[in-house]
């Protein structure tokens, strides 16, 4: 069944504030938050939920300026064609 678009008349002025900054909230547009409301409220989901992940948070911004070089200067190789695997 494909997607299907409908209006939506006469919102109240408040509802459309509290709409407005809960989208802002979560960085997503009105028309995703509606349409998340909708599926929560009918019991249904649609959307996958992100998974985030913290276990390697302690790594980031580690790295010195040698390091960096050390890592490029590794994996300079990778960057070769091997153009008779390729043809």
């Amino acid at each position: 069944m494909s997607a299907s678009n409908f209006n939506l008349r006469n919102v109240a002025p408040d509802v459309m504030l509290l709409l407005k900054k809960e989208a802002a909230k979560q960085k997503i547009s009105i028309n995703s938050l509606i349409l998340k409301i909708l599926e929560h409220g009918l019991g249904i989901s649609h959307s996958t939920k992100k998974i985030v992940f913290h276990d390697l948070d302690h790594l980031a911004g580690t790295w010195t300026s040698k390091d960096k070089k050390e890592f490029d200067d590794h994996i300079k190789s990778f960057e070769n064609i091997d153009r008779d695997l390729w043809l």
